[in-house]
């Protein structure tokens, strides 16, 4: 592995070109096709196709692509009694042109004939001419008639995948799972972590948020980040709230040296390292510790960044007082913030993605001194990934035992901790305060 503990170089910006900005329905076409490989994710293909383009059309391509993916399973079910994709290789092309068009007729503040007019005109940018007076009646006709209902399904049915739904019901029966897809296809909130926690109700007062029992504060979405105030200043990061708790759960942090493995973006680095520990993030991906090392000089705190896969270490890497292993999974409890999850994930890379996360359990085990602490997390709602990891670990581990969360850690809050002391946190969790995205923690120590 390599350390390092200055910023990266910078590149030089690309130089601005004097050409017309792309239309941002056509990169949304760009982006729905390169999400269906599973592979790139929707913020990094943002980042990717709207670099450069004017705020409006970057807002505008964003919602839309939120929209779809949010309403694809609707979108679909109305599509079907009226069109019958081609047989030839632009048959995914021509698909996603519809679904876009279907989006904004009947999901966005568009104009029915723009919604209309403007996905004909993406037809004939798409290179799809022969296609335009196909796509003009089937729009023309949903227009005209509106949906055509499935009888006896409800949006949600719809929207979430069937192997998503099964999951959920089997985990947490029916009415829970009902709840967990309904709230899944809503929209996020804004939570920040603030860097010196005895100012968090100051800084919520400030920005006309709240302060979550858990010690976030939570903003209204919608709110331009760089403008609120104190971005500037560092004095505080975006964090979704339910992230934001494993870090908090370590007993001591003074002086204490604490592995953060798959530590990109940073803001677990960036807690562990506010509240006086020496935090080492480690992450396998350059392009991510560039946001790291970003994110930490934005906030003026220090840690060691690695580049280096965490399942592979060399068997001379140090010891450390205690472990956060924040664990790559299907991100299942985040649909809120990345609808593409509804896409790209499946049950088939849920599966695969286990034997990793029990590598990196193993991994950790071997970084840990003994009467240390180990945090494993996930910010998914699969079982799997969560609680049976643990429990298969604890079988393979004697040496370990479950350190129990308690409601006095989370200011009080109880509602999602299990028989086990574990966090399950599902998003039906602080419904009063907007939700919370799905997540699983659980707390081991290293007894021998």
């Amino acid at each position: 592995m390599a350390e390092r503990r200055s910023r990266p170089s910078q590149r030089n910006a690309p130089r601005k070109q004097a050409v017309e900005a792309p239309d941002p329905r056509l990169l949304a076409l760009k982006t729905l096709q390169e999400l269906r490989g599973g592979e790139v994710t929707l913020d990094e293909l943002l980042s990717k196709h709207g670099y450069g383009l004017p705020s409006l059309d970057r807002n505008f391509l964003r919602q839309l692509l939120g929209t779809t993916l949010r309403h694809l399973g609707e979108i679909d079910a109305v599509l079907a009694p009226r069109y019958q994709p081609p047989q030839d290789r632009v048959a995914a092309r021509l698909t996603n042109i519809l679904r876009l068009g279907v989006a904004q007729l009947f999901f966005m503040d568009t104009s029915d004939y723009g919604a209309v007019d403007s996905t004909v005109n993406l037809a004939r940018d798409a290179g799809l001419h022969k296609y335009t007076k196909l796509i003009n009646a089937v729009l023309r006709g949903l227009q005209r008639d509106g949906f055509e209902w499935p009888e006896g399904v409800e949006d949600w049915q719809l929207n979430i995948p069937a192997w998503l739904r099964g999951s959920w019901k089997k985990a947490y029966g029916a009415e829970i799972a009902q709840g967990i897809a309904e709230a899944s296809l809503g929209h996020a909130m804004l939570d920040l972590s603030i860097k010196d926690r005895s100012q968090t109700a100051e800084w919520a007062e400030k920005m006309d948020g709240i302060v979550l029992p858990t010690g976030s504060v939570r903003l209204e979405p919608g709110r331009r980040i760089r403008d609120l105030p104190g971005y500037k200043d560092g004095d505080w990061w975006v964090q979704d709230a339910a992230a934001a708790i494993p870090a908090t759960l370590f007993s001591a942090y003074k002086d204490k040296t604490i592995y953060d493995l798959c530590a990109a973006p940073g803001g677990k680095t960036m807690q562990l390292a506010s509240l006086g520990a020496s935090p080492i993030a480690v992450d396998k991906s350059e392009g991510r510790l560039k946001r790291v090392f970003e994110n930490l000089e934005r906030v003026s705190l220090g840690a060691a960044v690695v580049t280096g896969d965490a399942t592979d270490l060399a068997p001379d890497t140090p010891r450390a007082d205690a472990v956060l292993l924040d664990a790559p999974c299907s991100a299942t409890g985040t649909i809120r913030r990345h609808p593409d999850i509804l896409l790209r994930q499946n049950d088939k890379l849920m599966q695969s993605l286990l034997p990793i996360q029990t590598k990196l359990l193993n991994q950790a085990d071997k970084l840990l001194n003994v009467g240390g602490e180990l945090i494993y997390c996930t910010c998914s709602l699969q079982p799997e990934e969560g609680e049976h990891q643990v429990k298969s670990f604890l079988a393979d581990h004697p040496n370990y035992e479950r350190k129990a969360i308690t409601a006095d850690e989370l200011g009080g809050w109880d509602e999602a901790i299990n028989d086990a002391g574990e966090l399950r946190i599902l998003p039906i969790h602080m419904a009063d305060f907007g939700g919370m995205d799905g997540f699983f923690c659980a707390r081991l120590v290293k007894k021998s």
